[in-house]
């Protein structure tokens, strides 16, 4: 799963701890197509940042059984993490791993943040970015979702008291930051509701 555009070690981090509360099932095993082909939520999420990455880890809670089945054969190191626990304690437990293997810049993506295009992916870890510590795309006025983190980064991460969670490591000092405009309104598509899920499938 290595790409030829990383110099340095990348590891990948897939956030799939919740419980799925608002959407009423796991929403990470529910239907999704990606480039024409049916899949599942989360191996779309995982399938997209694979080649990117030397090594992927993913963090489990509730669901973590159904979870690891719709991966399949994937190459992907799962975590047991709280579910009743929160989206930053999850992902420390992700950057945690990924420094423990290794990684110089950790791509931490959500499971649940399927539509993302691997050009966005492509963007966010190519040579202009190599030395930012916490780089993200924004479309259309706002940010979303994968993140790419220098080690630096990731370590502070795990000390600093962070208030308002991944999203109050932008303002750690010191740190640098780089939104990247992409024409991807995926890094959007969030799917927590029905609704959301629906309305995800009929824009691919």
């Amino acid at each position: 799963m290595t790409s030829s555009l990383l110099p340095d070690p990348v590891i990948g981090v897939l956030l799939a701890g919740g419980r799925s509360a608002r959407m009423g099932r796991c929403k990470q095993v529910l239907p999704w197509i990606r480039d024409g082909h049916r899949t599942t939520v989360v191996a779309a999420a995982h399938d997209t940042i694979a080649p990117y990455v030397e090594s992927m880890f993913i963090t489990v809670g509730l669901h973590g059984s159904a979870i690891r089945a719709s991966l399949g054969d994937r190459r992907v190191t799962s975590l047991d993490v709280d579910p009743e626990g929160s989206m930053l304690d999850s992902a420390r437990a992700g950057i945690e791993a990924a420094l423990s293997a290794g990684a110089a810049r950790v791509l931490l993506h959500l499971s649940d943040h399927p539509g993302v295009g691997s050009s966005t992916i492509e963007r966010l870890l190519d040579a202009e970015t190599r030395r930012t510590d916490f780089v993200h795309p924004r479309h259309d006025g706002r940010g979303g979702h994968p993140i790419v983190l220098s080690s630096s980064a990731a370590r502070r991460i795990l000390e600093a008291p962070l208030a308002d969670g991944l999203r109050s490591a932008r303002e750690l000092p010191g740190l640098t930051v780089q939104a990247v405009e992409v024409d991807d309104p995926g890094i959007h598509l969030d799917l927590d509701t029905p609704d959301s899920w629906g309305e995800g499938l009929e824009s691919i």
